[in-house]
């Protein structure tokens, strides 16, 4: 029974590793659109008057600042994301240096 269980919980880690591994993937490719549509309204005066008439004043979104934005959101979790594995990776080794004392 007890290999059963754990068999599902390895099942549900490498669910849940492919499932983040694919939202990084998306993210990755969100932030490449959003830098392209970035650059393109940097260089195309069109572009830039026609947003300004039809979005107004949401337009300036479009000059870099949601890219970074969107970067900068990511990089917070990547950050955030390393900071509690080290915790982890803390505690693990406090736990080993108890049982090596005692």
């Amino acid at each position: 029974m007890s290999d059963r269980l754990d068999l599902e919980q390895l099942k549900q880690k490498e669910f849940a590793k492919r499932t983040r591994q694919l939202i990084w993937l998306e993210s990755s490719v969100i932030l490449g659109l959003l830098v392209w549509v970035s650059l393109e309204y940097e260089n195309n005066p069109f572009m830039q008057s026609w947003e300004k008439t039809n979005i107004g004043p949401v337009s300036f979104l479009l000059n870099g600042t949601l890219a970074g934005l969107f970067a900068g959101t990511m990089l917070g979790f990547i950050v955030a994301r390393y900071a509690e594995r080290r915790t982890e990776e803390e505690k693990i080794l406090k736990s080993l240096r108890k049982k090596t004392v005692s």
